[in-house]
Order: C-alpha cells, then structure tokens, then sequence
C-alpha cells in the first residue's frame, strides 16, 4: 500500500515541484483545501507523512494523527506545529534551513540602505511632484555606521559580509554561538547591551520561540541609545509591536524597516502604517524564483529521505 502523503497548502498554485519528488516513490500525494483545525483532521487523519508551510499542527490535530510518522515544513522556522506534542508523540519534525539565506540577507541589506539613503521617502515625494533632496530626514555616510545583529546564524552572518563591503562597523549577539565562529567573520560577539546603548543600526535575526515572542519590547527599546534604526527580517512576534510604535512616535529609534508584523497579513487601518519613518514590505524577503524552488524540493525530499531511511540528508527538528 502506497505511502500517503498530505500537503497541507498550495500557497504556490501548483504542487507539481513536490509531485516531481514524491510520485517517484510511488506515494499517494493528497492536498488539503482549509487549514482549520477540523479540516486538518479530516485531510491528516490517516496520513502518514505531512508536507506544511502555515497551517497550525496544533496538539489537537497532532493527537488526532493515527499513522503519521514526519511532518516536512517548508520553512525554516517550525513555530506552526506543536513541537512538544509532536515529541511526546513521536512524530518526527523536519525543516529546511537556510534555503533563503542569500535572499533574506540581500533583503536585510535593501531594507538598510532605502531607509538610510532616504529612498522610499525621496520616491514618495517625487510622485507627488517634490523635488527637493532637503525635504527628507537627514542622511548620514553609511561607512563607519555601527551595525548589530540579534542573533548571528547564517543569515546574519552574511549580512555582516555585505555591511563590511560598505565599510561599517559590524558586531552581533548571539548566546549559542561559539565565539570562534564569530571570530572567522571577524565581527566580535558582544552583549545585546551593548549593541543596544552603541548601534546605530540593530538587525534582528531571532527565530521565534515560546522564549522569543514579545521579547524586542519597550524596555529593550528604551535601552537603545543611538535614535538606532530597527530592522525586523526574522519573525513579527518577536518584536512587542505597539511598542515598536511608541518608539518611532517618540523618537527613542529614528526609524524601522520591516518585512514581517505580529499578523500576516495586517490589519492595514493598524498605526503603523500611518507613520512615515517606517518601510513595510509584505514579508517578501525569502522570496526569489531559485529560492521558492529549492525549499518546495527539500520538503519533499525530507518526506522521500524518511522513507528511504536516510535520515543523515535530514534537518530534524524532533528527531524520530
């Protein structure tokens, strides 16, 4: 009996990179039409494997599960599936890391440099028939800026490549990584205090965990001493967002380039888009065509590994 296999979304409008991959095995590829809880029930109930993006594998869908043995998330990021349930009932969590890296770094960087230079406000004037580079918030040179990064995997540390090209001042945070690491790049791990009291730029690049939601907050915005501009490519419940808001009305950050908000997509009557020292794209930054392609086959080879039993080509998150 062929292996069924469930994807949960069909955010691209085809499943034919994934069919590609899992109809050489033979598997039985099935698509789920909703995302709510009954409709996952319904659609997962007998499946043994689940490919995902969004939809929330919460405890209840998971313990309603009577074959599945791996949930493959097309993402880098996992906080849609119960980790703990998927655990304790032993259904194996697999993601695909790092497959945007290139993207979400230049993104990072064009964020940085069209707040900085002035470009979405210069653009937005010119259309309204503006022509004065006087009327804009000051610039300053972007070579000798302090940057810091919250969080130093990959993709900050690519960033940090790419600010070095600029000739800034590059330094990081990050608790779990081994200060050799750093070392290569030759960006020094410091405190998040002092990123926070010196940078004149503060990239967040920390994933969302339980420990992580809300904890860019109004106390770690009332620490940041330089007017820093805040740059969010990470996750959008990491930073308590009205307190992101209360900042940029005070002035405590001069300003903040974002792609992700606490709901995707936002509420568009929400403050934060009334306020001009803020740039929004519509959390855009993993995407290009090579990227979409790779993340849509990885899932699906994480589904076909398993079953192949080789689990040493696997990113688990929850081990089986």
């Amino acid at each position: 009996m062929a292996a069924k296999i469930v994807l949960t979304e069909c955010s691209w409008g085809a499943t034919d990179v994934e069919e590609k991959y899992l109809k050489q095995e033979d598997f039985q590829v099935e698509i789920c039409s909703g995302i709510s809880e009954e409709e996952l029930l319904e659609a997962c109930r007998d499946a043994d494997a689940i490919i995902a993006e969004y939809a929330p594998l919460t405890r209840k869908v998971l313990s309603g599960l009577e074959r599945c043995k791996i949930i493959s998330n097309s993402a880098i990021g996992v906080d849609n599936i119960d980790i703990q349930a998927a655990r304790e009932l032993g259904i194996a969590v697999a993601n695909v890391p790092n497959y945007c890296a290139y993207e979400v770094a230049d993104h990072a960087m064009a964020l940085m440099l069209a707040a900085l230079r002035n470009i979405v406000h210069y653009e937005r004037k010119v259309r309204r028939g503006i022509w004065d580079i006087n009327d804009a918030p000051p610039m300053r040179r972007l070579a000798g800026l302090k940057l810091g990064l919250l969080g130093f995997g990959c993709i900050p540390q690519m960033v940090a490549r790419r600010a070095k090209g600029f000739e800034m001042e590059v330094m990081a945070y990050d608790p779990y990584l081994p200060p050799e690491a750093a070392a290569k790049l030759a960006v020094p791990l410091v405190s998040m205090e002092e990123i926070l009291e010196s940078c004149d730029i503060i990239s967040c690049h920390i994933p969302l965990t339980p420990g992580t939601t809300g904890l860019i907050n109004k106390e770690i915005f009332g620490q940041m001493q330089q007017k820093p501009l805040f740059i969010n490519t990470s996750r959008g419940k990491v930073v308590a967002e009205q307190d992101m808001v209360e900042a940029l009305k005070s002035g405590q950050i001069r300003g903040a380039a974002l792609d992700v908000l606490k709901d995707e997509p936002p509420c568009f009557s929400d403050e934060i888009f009334q306020l001009p020292n803020v740039i929004i794209t519509p959390h855009a930054a993993f995407f290009s065509e090579e990227a979409l392609e790779e993340v849509r086959r990885r899932s699906a080879m994480n589904v076909v590994h398993f079953f192949q039993d080789g689990h040493e080509k696997i990113s688990f998150i929850v081990k089986p």
